[in-house]
């Protein structure tokens, strides 16, 4: 019995080991990931997280479609030291298929975006002063129900990209647009553009806009539009059988940056 007694508190404090360890396995950075949701949605996933100084995090945009990384706030203009971030990934054109991490040395709160969709694509990593690294997770409790996440505040302005045939008829161009929630009340502009040779005996190379329709507010829901060619475009038209043509749509909202489709288009008779 005396034996027993002498290793009871040995085997409390390995229990007590134990079950402090997943703890500290716990506390490691997530990585940040690009993810998309459909043609239209994008976000990071773990795109808030809290780290203690000199911690490294890692972020990646493992898919086929293009995404960029850049930072966009700090503590005193401190930034990040990252490796693996392709030029590309700096641009607003984006890069596929790329790894990095960035290790972070000072305290404070640093803001990153995705520099292709900067708008959608928004994190945060908070470098705590006291050492001590959290990462919020979302889990669900045994024997409850799941609860409804809530919907984005912000997102695409079209449910789909423009509906705009390539070979048209007749003297107006015209197409249908799917507006979101989001792109409720944006203003459309819908332009029509032809190369000047086209429109006239002498030279030119520079485009000309031959159409043109704006609406101020855009409803939500399938919206049809149809664009008149002036009178020289529809005389070319009927002149030379053809017209190539470029429709540009643009969607503005009264915040934040502009939504912009380009679609070439034949014009006939």
């Amino acid at each position: 019995m005396r034996l027993r007694r002498r290793y009871v508190p040995l085997m409390v404090l390995l229990g007590a080991a134990a079950a402090v360890l997943p703890a500290i396995a716990s506390s490691e950075a997530l990585p940040v990931e690009a993810v998309n949701e459909g043609i239209y949605y994008h976000h990071w996933s773990n795109s808030a997280q809290t780290v203690a100084p000199g911690e490294t995090v890692k972020f990646s945009n493992p898919g086929t479609t293009p995404h960029g990384l850049k930072f966009t706030g700090g503590t005193a203009g401190v930034v990040p030291s990252c490796v693996g971030i392709p030029a590309a990934a700096t641009t607003e054109t984006g890069e596929t298929n790329w790894h990095a991490q960035c290790t972070f040395s000072a305290a404070g709160t640093y803001t990153f975006i995705c520099t292709v969709h900067p708008n959608e694509m928004k994190g945060t990593v908070t470098v705590s002063a006291g050492g001590t690294t959290t990462t919020t997770t979302t889990t669900t409790p045994t024997g409850t129900t799941p609860t409804t996440p809530p919907e984005p505040s912000s997102g695409p302005p079209l449910l789909g990209p423009p509906t705009i045939h390539a070979s048209q008829h007749g003297g107006a161009v015209k197409g249908a647009l799917d507006i979101s929630k989001f792109g409720t009340g944006d203003r459309l502009e819908v332009d029509v553009f032809a190369k000047g040779a086209s429109l006239a005996k002498a030279g030119h190379t520079t485009r000309v806009r031959i159409g043109r329709l704006v609406r101020s507010s855009a409803p939500a829901g399938k919206l049809s539009f149809s664009v008149k060619l002036s009178a020289k475009a529809r005389l070319a038209l009927k002149r030379r059988g053809r017209l190539a043509l470029t429709v540009k749509v643009l969607l503005t909202p009264s915040y934040g940056e502009p939504t912009t489709f380009t679609r070439s288009v034949v014009q006939h008779p």
